[in-house]
């Protein structure tokens, strides 16, 4: 058993003597680098012109309510059959879509529900509240 242990022992130990690494060569820069003329000073800023004015905010829009019809979507109906203007004049939240695509089933009475045409999606289909 110990000339198996020997031997054991004699390989573990010829295995950890390992030749030691070289290190390695580190970038030196070339002998000869050329000085580069320092960059002008950078010109001073034009003078900063006054603040656009903004456009007055609309007056807000309101549409003819009632209890069977609280965004007042009976009062849009117009639109229907022509093109969608953008942005769609109502005075609330307004919900785009297309018959069939995927919307929330959240109930928003004060929410105008335009549905257009799924081809170009711009006619207007059908105008309605929630």
């Amino acid at each position: 058993m110990k000339p198996f242990f020997l031997v054991g022992a004699a390989s573990l130990l010829a295995a950890c003597q390992m030749t030691p690494m070289q290190p390695a060569a580190y970038y030196s820069p070339p002998a000869a680098i050329e000085a580069t003329p320092p960059a002008a000073p950078a010109p001073n800023p034009a003078p900063m012109s006054p603040p656009i004015a903004q456009p007055a905010p609309e007056p807000e829009m309101s549409l003819p309510t009632s209890a069977s019809d609280p965004c007042g979507a009976s009062s849009l109906q117009g639109f229907v059959g022509s093109v969608a203007p953008q942005p769609f004049p109502a005075p609330g939240p307004v919900r785009v879509y297309a018959d069939g695509d995927p919307i929330t089933m959240d109930n928003n009475p004060s929410r105008v529900n335009v549905v257009v045409d799924r081809e170009n999606r711009q006619r207007v289909v059908a105008i309605s509240c929630g």
